[in-house]
């Protein structure tokens, strides 16, 4: 008996030792000396939300080191500013590399997010086996077919081609093991038969979906589960029509709702139906044609019984992604400094509404705007905080701006902090957000100055009797 519980135990610890191990990322990325480095991955693939799994400041010569503690093979990101590059990372597996060069201190003249740079990875001294390796490979002999045969494909249904090309990767990896690349070449032919449709929706769930495991974290097969179940709400067989989506939300009746869908041989399986549940609330809350609200209560009551440990974490993922940024709800906080080194956070502004802009000296609409502020600032001054945040490059470029302007409001510069300018949605300039006495979205966007925000500020101040005709 003592020897039994032993083995087990051995055996158990064996087993949670493969569950979680260290992967670590050893590097080096000339130009980005002092600049933080991150390492992210998506938290699901559903509500698309990501996770900082590991992040550090990249040393005077260049190098750093990353670490993290995964159960299985996933996609993650690097993020030097606003540059990412892709890697896949194994358990218990040691990645040595070099990111090319980039002028990552250059202040280009546009928005970051219009033309995202791209880090290349180079892996230094790597097994021509190992994974990263093998999908570059698969990846040029896809895109290179993708682009020979797209239009006959998309217009013939030519099942040979395809047919073809698993044949020539047969061959090609025929020595291959590892189940995520297997995996991966996999579904990115089930998307070549759903593209060219010589397959229907039927057999592509018999062939891809029916029987096989659900993997949640492998980026191909949940691309497959989106292109498969895309919009299924609307367009499955299940026949339920928009108001009773609409009713059994309001009611927040799960199992009805779930009933119902699995008329619909595509959802029978239990697991399958609930990812579809999960991507369909998502899709409704987009529509703009559901109550959000009732949307949001049914995911919350959704995450309290289901046994899927990983639907739960897709709820909630959801339920926080659908209130980033959401009227009533608190802003992103942040933790900025001016030009002279005076740091302001969210809460430095509580007690009035604040007027936040986001801006950069190199726009000329931004200008434009600043000016308008002036007489803003002058009117209403005494009740509402006017606050602009430079998304310069450098911070001496807003040094120089505010010499020549001497403006009578607080500018703050962003810290070069990409993530910051994430989370609030900033992918133009200028953008402007209002909120209120305790930090909270009133308006995002709020309208700019010359869009005559001036009327805005005069409800909000007269519902508060804080000003008089």
């Amino acid at each position: 008996m003592h020897k039994s519980f032993v083995a087990f135990f051995i055996f158990f610890m064996f087993s949670f030792g493969l569950l979680s191990q260290n992967t670590t990322i050893t590097g080096y990325a000339h130009g980005a000396e002092g600049l933080k480095i991150r390492l992210i991955t998506p938290s699901d693939y559903i509500s698309e939300l990501s996770e900082i799994i590991d992040e550090t400041t990249i040393d005077s010569l260049g190098s750093f080191n990353l670490k993290t503690s995964i159960n299985e093979t996933r996609l993650a990101q690097l993020q030097i500013d606003n540059y990412k590059g892709e890697i896949y990372l194994e358990p218990g597996s040691s990645y040595s590399i070099k990111i090319l060069p980039l002028n990552f201190k250059e202040d280009v003249k546009e928005s970051p997010f219009l033309n995202r740079k791209r880090l290349e990875i180079e892996f230094v001294d790597a097994d021509t086996n190992e994974l990263n390796q093998q999908i570059s490979k698969f990846n040029e002999l896809y895109n290179d077919f993708l682009l020979k045969n797209f239009n006959t494909l998309n217009n013939s249904r030519n099942k040979a081609k395809i047919d073809s090309l698993q044949h020539k990767l047969a061959i090609l990896f025929s020595t291959n093991q590892n189940t995520f690349l297997n995996k991966y070449i996999l579904y990115k032919i089930a998307e070549l038969e759903q593209m060219s449709r010589v397959k229907s929706t039927k057999r592509l769930y018999a062939d891809y979906i029916l029987n096989q495991p659900v993997m949640f974290n492998h980026v191909e097969y949940m691309y497959f589960f989106h292109q498969l179940y895309e919009k299924f709400f609307f367009n499955g067989t299940h026949a339920l029509k928009t108001e009773d989506i609409k009713q059994l939300i309001i009611e927040k009746d799960y199992n009805s709702l779930m009933d119902s869908l699995g008329k619909d041989s595509l959802v029978r399986n239990e697991v399958i139906r609930e990812l579809v549940f999960l991507k369909g609330m998502k899709e409704l809350y987009y529509t703009n044609a559901y109550n959000n609200e009732h949307i949001v209560d049914m995911l919350i009551s959704f995450s309290r019984t289901t046994k899927f440990k990983e639907h739960k974490l897709i709820a909630l993922n959801l339920v926080t992604s659908f209130n980033i940024l959401k009227v009533g709800n608190k802003a992103p906080d942040f933790k900025l400094k001016t030009i002279n080194d005076e740091t302001y956070t969210l809460a430095s502004f509580a007690g009035k509404y604040t007027y936040i802009g986001f801006f950069t000296t190199w726009c000329a609409a931004c200008m434009a705007e600043n000016e308008a502020i002036v007489e803003l600032k002058k009117k209403y001054g005494e009740h509402i905080n006017f606050v602009s945040i430079s998304a310069d490059k450098q911070i001496l470029n807003l040094k120089y701006y505010l010499e020549k302007q001497k403006y009578g409001w607080i500018f703050l510069h962003y810290g070069n902090n990409y993530d910051l300018l994430e989370k609030f949605g900033i992918f133009t300039y200028p953008v402007f957000m209002l909120l209120d006495a305790n930090g909270n979205i009133v308006s995002n966007p709020a309208l700019k100055p010359s869009e005559n925000i001036d009327n805005e500020f005069k409800v909000l101040l007269k519902k508060e009797n804080t000003i008089s005709e």
